[in-house]
């Protein structure tokens, strides 16, 4: 494999050999070594014929048999946002209602009488040995004078007494549109938890403000995290203006240690219109690019806009006739056409969320549309998440050109799938299996912190179908550790138009490398989720080496 025409004219900076180099090459290549120069690999092949290519200062490092991979790039990950949550109390490992409880009083010790108290994301009610979230009345006992908000995903809050009267929710507050203020069902008093613009638009703002020296801090502590996981590029969905100048900021120090498809976050047509200057920023620097334009069309788990309504679940969802939410612009329906629409005449890429199966058609409609337009293959555009699409909408996605994004929300989410769709819809969701045999583009991710942003946790679901609290669901659409690489690696580099620079190992390409400590494609599939990266290059330099 080793193209000496060039080999000898420079030597390479970096040596790395006596592996299993998964390439994820198109013919699934498994080399032994790796030549780096320039911040690419320059050759790939045998142990012996690779290590020829050293000059004097070349550093070699011996993998001692360890694999190594690509860099993983996940193409669906809030890296601001998991840098934010790194600062804040730590949910992922509780197990009880007490053990949330505990880790907010420790809070409180540490903080004053004043202070907001605000806990990361990444973590899940269905987690709990109660399964269910905590009261109002419950975070009062451990906080009764802090501000207490605690997320759970990107569409659910928990919120005390205080914080709820920062807000200004009480008895008489009427549910936002798109939103719901869920209330105890003998009382109608707010029970503390918020749903989708009820949390978004009613309580967030209330939070304490954040500025772009916060971003910037965020955004290095979150890259530094994530090159310990082997995550080397990411799709950051949704960002406002003040979040760019950071990234910008960042990559342009020189200090950007993960390379960043951001998306610019748009709530109607004149943001589709004020977007353009965004798209012609040359930043200098291969770490940090304009992607596209991000849209949300409806909710997570408790608001996707499904087409048969949800089950009525006791304290957790109690109409009779529920499907969920749009989250529409104020133009509604048209302005989102016209939104779109605009779009595909200025060559933007489009991702939009889109969990529900009416949600999913709805979308497949506009997208249709847009397509008259503008032919909206070679833009890609996305339909995010797409946890129940029917055999009609997976065969349109793939006549419009239409890719999408999975992710292992179920891990944690599973349980609350099963008591809101039912156990046939939750097992049906994210149909990986059947999304690769339609021939449908797929990339891989976590949408971390609404799930921890741990890599192989999400290819250990993919290939297990496993979830924290509630069994297997839907075995049947789990996929083999080989093609859950693939879909970190090329399939993500393929959704952001990276394909001819990143997710294989092949000469020519950007040299971001991880090396783990087991060969997670013929490991025991229960124990990928254990992997650690002992090394990861990003365009050949050691961005984080565990010793």
């Amino acid at each position: 494999m080793v193209d000496k025409q060039d080999t000898l004219i420079e030597y390479p900076e970096r040596i790395l050999y006596n592996g299993t180099i998964r390439t994820v090459d198109e013919n699934e290549t498994v080399a032994e070594a790796v030549a780096i120069r320039n911040g690419r690999f320059l050759a790939v092949g045998g142990t012996a014929e690779i290590r020829e290519l050293a000059g004097p200062e070349t550093d070699e490092i011996d993998l001692n048999g360890r694999t190594a991979i690509p860099g993983l790039i996940d193409s669906h990950l809030h890296l601001r946002n998991v840098g934010r949550d790194l600062n804040r109390v730590t949910l992922f490992d509780v197990r009880s209602i007490d053990d949330v409880l505990e880790a907010i009083g420790d809070a409180v010790e540490t903080t004053t009488d004043t202070d907001w108290i605000l806990a990361s994301s990444g973590w899940h009610e269905s987690q709990l040995e109660e399964e269910r979230l905590p009261t109002r009345y419950e975070l009062d006992a451990v906080a009764p004078d802090n501000p207490v908000f605690i997320p759970r995903g990107g569409h659910v809050a928990v919120c005390n007494s205080v914080a709820l009267d920062r807000a200004g929710i009480g008895e008489d507050t009427d549910d936002p549109d798109g939103g719901t203020i869920v209330r105890d069902p003998d009382t109608g008093e707010p029970n503390g938890v918020v749903l989708e613009t009820a949390r978004t638009e009613v309580v967030e703002p209330v939070l304490p403000d954040r500025g772009y020296e916060d971003y910037v801090a965020d955004i290095e502590r979150a890259m530094s995290e994530l090159n310990s996981r082997g995550i080397t590029a990411v799709m950051e969905p949704g960002l406002e203006r003040d979040e760019l100048r950071a990234y910008q900021r960042v990559a342009v120090d020189g200090e950007a240690t993960v390379r960043t498809d951001a998306f610019v976050r748009i709530y109607g047509a004149d943001d589709v219109r004020d977007a353009g200057s965004y798209f012609y920023r040359e930043f200098g620097t291969d770490r940090l690019k304009i992607g596209g334009l991000k849209y949300m069309l409806d909710g997570g788990v408790e608001g996707a806009r499904l087409t048969e309504p949800y089950r009525i679940v006791s304290e957790v969802q109690e109409q009779e006739d529920y499907h969920g939410h749009y989250l529409l612009p104020e133009g509604g329906t048209e302005e989102l056409q016209e939104m779109y629409e605009l779009a595909a005449e200025r060559g933007h890429q489009v991702q939009t969320h889109v969990v529900g199966d009416e949600a999913i058609e709805t979308l497949l409609d506009m997208y249709e549309a847009a397509s008259a337009v503008r032919d909206i293959e070679p833009l890609r555009w996305t339909a995010m998440h797409v946890f129940l699409p029917r055999e009609e909408d997976r065969e349109r996605m793939r006549e419009l050109g239409v890719v999408t994004t999975v992710q292992n929300h179920p891990t944690f989410l599973g349980r609350n799938m099963e008591l809101l769709w039912g156990q046939e819809r939750a097992a049906d969701a994210i149909p990986t299996r059947t999304l690769l045999e339609d021939d449908i583009p797929v990339g891989g991710g976590t949408d971390a912190p609404v799930v921890p942003w741990y890599p192989f946790e999400s290819i250990w679901w993919m290939v297990t179908r496993q979830t924290v609290t509630t069994g297997t669901l839907g075995p049947e659409e789990a996929i083999d550790p080989a093609e859950a690489l693939r879909l970190w690696t090329r399939g993500s580099a393929y959704v952001l138009h990276w394909e001819d620079e990143l997710g294989s190992v092949e000469p020519g390409k950007r040299a971001d490398l991880a090396v783990l400590d087991r060969d997670i494609v013929t490991c025991p599939p229960d124990d990928i989720r254990e992997t650690t990266v002992e090394l990861t290059l990003v365009g050949g330099e050691v961005v984080h080496e565990d010793r």
